[in-house]
């Protein structure tokens, strides 16, 4: 085994454990007498954004070599999904999901926030590159900053459409991330 293969291992067992945690939680959610828009969505989006992470995991296999360092960034993204998800998913079901997101969105969107920062630092440093050419920076500063304006408007209407920029943003991403290929392309053509 390579040591990306045994290093792809830690990152998958982690975004199982937060996978099933989420899954195993979600139905009282979606329960019509509890539910909540706004929470339901983001709900519905961390459990996609799991599918995008562990997709872009695989272009990290072209990195040439791995230090300690690269590989505590690599696991901040699962683990930042991992307690995104424990805010928004509690284990005991709470009776008004409206009321549960105000009392953990502050912490939520900065976790949001390091969601979106922590690929850019990690990709400058497997591939020695400007930080410019992550082929995802402008995204992720745009959902970064997304995520700070989250953290400071109190208001409905704001994070109502922070999640549906949010959804808008990870179903582009899917299309355009939709092969192994087109992203490892992407990669290497960055990195020759």
């Amino acid at each position: 085994m390579s040591l990306f293969e045994y290093i792809s291992i830690a990152t998958s067992l982690i975004l199982s454990f937060s996978l099933a945690r989420s899954l195993t939680n979600v139905a009282p959610i979606f329960a019509a007498e509890r539910r909540d828009w706004v929470h339901a969505s983001w709900v519905v989006g961390l459990l996609a954004y799991h599918v995008t992470l562990f997709w872009q995991l695989w272009a990290y296999g072209e990195a040439p070599s791995w230090t300690l360092i690269e590989f505590v960034l690599l696991l901040t993204g699962p683990i930042s999904v991992l307690i995104a998800v424990s805010l928004l998913v509690p284990l005991d079901h709470a009776a008004d999901y409206r009321a549960h997101f105000e009392s953990v969105r502050v912490p939520f969107y900065a976790v949001l926030v390091t969601m979106q920062i922590q690929p850019v630092p990690l990709f400058y440093l497997a591939f020695d590159l400007p930080l410019a050419f992550h082929p995802m920076f402008v995204s992720n500063v745009v959902f970064a900053l997304a995520g700070l304006v989250g953290l400071v408007a109190r208001r409905r209407v704001v994070d109502g459409t922070l999640v549906c920029f949010f959804l808008l943003g990870l179903f582009g991403a899917l299309l355009t991330l939709n092969t192994h290929d087109a992203l490892l392309a992407t990669v290497r053509q960055l990195t020759s």
